[in-house]
């Protein structure tokens, strides 16, 4: 039995290894759909399996809210109450849920990594400080396919004062290690759905990073994958547009929120090109997160969550 279990998800896995790849819309052929509005600073996006969505900042900053797949709204943590810090004020920015329903949270108020139960009503602090260096305001966090947490502490780093870094958070060990430093404002940044890549969006320099990932979590060859364009080429916009948030899709693909741009820029990992471009619904589009055909694109200064029907399917970061 057991040796039939495993030529079956062999037989699976290949199927799956040469399905033909799914087709994106062509460039601004989309519509953004106002889905839900009601953030003070629209960040953070995540959904659960049933179509919760999850977004910081709702009605009030410091706060996490949800919207049921039902469209129901209301505040599912508010982190003032809940995790108070003397002499800074918490404030969630990026999430995402891990394989028990809890929120992976980057306080970027507090500077502190946190983790809040799936009912929301408590909440851990997992790190605010790395070899006793103590974190300024994390800003973004991603998972591993083994719950493990990377994630971008920007500080007050610009382009001419490169002093962000990148962390990685050992679920195992709860122990953190400095992967990268001297960054002009890390930003949104994710792994690649093998596993073997770590992207960042190092936003004052206006490209993404990649690092080849080892399988203990080390990073090695950081490099440019892409400068994104200034100039207009066809129907893709240029400009100094600060990437922001990314989420990879199944096949690869990262999709990028462009801050000043109000768009969503693919761009395909392998080539380093940019090969789509959409609307996102206003500006300064911060993030987005895949759910079903729908990609969902949190936009700040519309104070609302848009969402894109691309009809392609999002890399499942947890299982």
């Amino acid at each position: 039995m057991r040796v039939w279990s495993l030529v079956l998800l062999a037989l699976i896995w290949c199927s799956s290894a040469r399905a033909e790849p799914q087709e994106l819309p062509p460039s601004h052929s989309v519509k953004p759909e106002l889905y839900a509005t009601g953030f003070s600073f629209a960040e953070g996006p995540t959904l659960d399996r049933a179509g919760n969505l999850y977004v910081v900042n709702y009605r009030t900053p410091g706060t996490i809210g949800r919207i049921g797949a039902d469209g129901a709204a209301s505040i599912f943590c508010d982190l003032h109450k809940l995790a108070p810090v003397e002499g800074r004020r918490p404030q969630a920015n990026g999430l995402k849920l891990d394989t028990e329903g809890r929120l992976i949270v980057a306080d970027a108020g507090a500077g502190r990594l946190l983790r809040v139960s799936a009912d929301g009503t408590m909440v851990e602090v997992l790190a605010d400080r790395c070899d006793a260096q103590r974190f300024q305001a994390i800003n973004d966090v991603a998972l591993d396919m083994a719950g493990n947490i990377y994630f971008s502490d920007p500080g007050e780093s610009n382009a001419e004062n490169p002093t962000g870094a990148v962390y990685r958070y050992d679920i195992r060990t709860k122990k953190c290690t400095l992967l990268a430093k001297g960054l002009a404002f890390p930003n949104g940044l994710g792994l690649t759905p093998d596993q073997k890549h770590l992207v960042v969006a190092e936003s004052a320099k206006f490209r993404l990073l990649m690092f080849d990932l080892a399988a203990d979590g080390a990073v090695s060859k950081q490099r440019v994958l892409i400068n994104f364009p200034t100039e207009d080429d066809g129907n893709l916009r240029g400009g100094k547009f600060e990437p922001d948030g990314l989420i990879f899709d199944a096949q690869g693909r990262c999709y990028v929120g462009m801050w000043s741009g109000g768009v969503v820029n693919v761009v395909d990992v392998e080539t380093g090109k940019l090969v789509r471009q959409y609307d996102a619904g206003g500006l300064q589009a911060t993030n987005c997160h895949f759910h079903g055909d729908y990609l969902y694109v949190t936009v700040a200064a519309k104070e609302a969550v848009f969402r894109l029907k691309l009809g392609v399917e999002g890399f499942a970061y947890v299982r």
